[in-house]
C-alpha cells in the first residue's frame, strides 16, 4: 500500500499513462511498440513482456497467435490486462517466477534498474535466448528547471522517483558491459527517442 501511494499520478490509470505518453511521445507512441513486435519476425511462438503497463504488445501477439505474458508491479495495470484475457504476473520482475520465452521484450522500464542490470540480465537470460529493449535516451527528466523536477517525479512506478535516465552513451556502455559478462551478441536496430537493441545468445550455450 505504501508504494501505491508515492506512485506517480501517471500509473494511476491506464488512460492517464496513456495520454502523458503520447505528450511525450508527440502523438507517436504507439510507434515504439510497432518497432518493437517488427523485430519479432517468423517462428516466434511465446514472448515475455517485462514491465509491461500497457497491452498494446498482447493485443498484437493474441492476433498473431502468439503466446504472450506480461510481468508488471502495478496492481491496476495488471488487473485491466486480466481483464481483458491476458495472462500476466503480479510483481517485482527480479522476485517473481518467470516464464521460459522465445523473446523477452521491455520497452521504458530499463531505467528502474541502474544499479541492478547484472541480476536483470540473469534473469533475462535463465529463461531466453533473446531480449529486445527499447529504452528512452532523450528524456525530459534531463532538462534543467521544473520540466526536468517533474519528469523525474513522474517516473516513479511504485518503488520511488527516479531520477536517473540512460542517454546514448551511457544506455550503450551498460549494454556492452553486460555483452561481455554473458557472452551476448549486442545490435543496435536504431537510435531516436528510444535506442533499440536486440540481445541475443547462442541457444547452444549453458544457462
Amino acid at each position: 500500500m505504501a508504494l501505491s501511494m508515492r506512485r506517480s499520478p501517471i500509473y494511476s490509470h491506464i488512460w492517464v499513462y496513456r495520454g502523458a505518453m503520447n505528450v511525450l511521445y508527440r502523438g507517436e507512441y504507439r510507434r515504439r511498440f510497432e518497432d518493437v513486435v517488427r523485430l519479432l519476425g517468423p517462428g516466434v511462438q511465446s514472448v515475455c513482456e517485462l514491465c509491461f503497463g500497457d497491452t498494446v504488445v498482447a493485443e498484437w501477439c493474441r492476433t498473431n497467435g502468439i503466446r504472450w505474458t506480461g510481468i508488471d508491479i502495478n496492481h491496476g495495470f495488471c488487473r485491466r490486462a486480466r481483464r481483458h484475457g491476458f495472462d500476466v504476473i503480479e510483481g517485482d520482475v527480479l522476485a517473481v517466477d518467470l516464464t521460459q520465452a522465445d523473446v523477452f521484450l521491455m520497452a521504458g522500464s530499463l531505467y528502474h534498474f541502474p544499479s541492478r542490470l547484472s541480476e536483470l540480465f540473469d534473469v533475462i537470460f535463465r529463461h531466453t535466448d533473446r531480449f529486445i529493449l527499447s529504452e528512452p535516451v532523450h528524456n525530459m527528466s534531463s532538462r534543467a528547471g521544473l520540466v526536468g523536477w517533474c519528469a523525474k517525479r513522474a517516473g516513479n512506478a511504485g518503488t520511488g522517483d527516479r531520477g536517473f535516465r540512460f542517454d546514448p552513451t551511457s544506455l550503450t556502455e551498460a549494454l556492452e558491459r553486460q555483452q561481455r559478462r554473458k557472452g551476448l551478441e549486442l545490435r543496435v536496430v536504431s537510435v531516436n527517442r528510444d535506442m533499440l537493441v536486440e540481445m541475443t545468445r547462442d541457444p547452444c550455450s549453458s544457462r
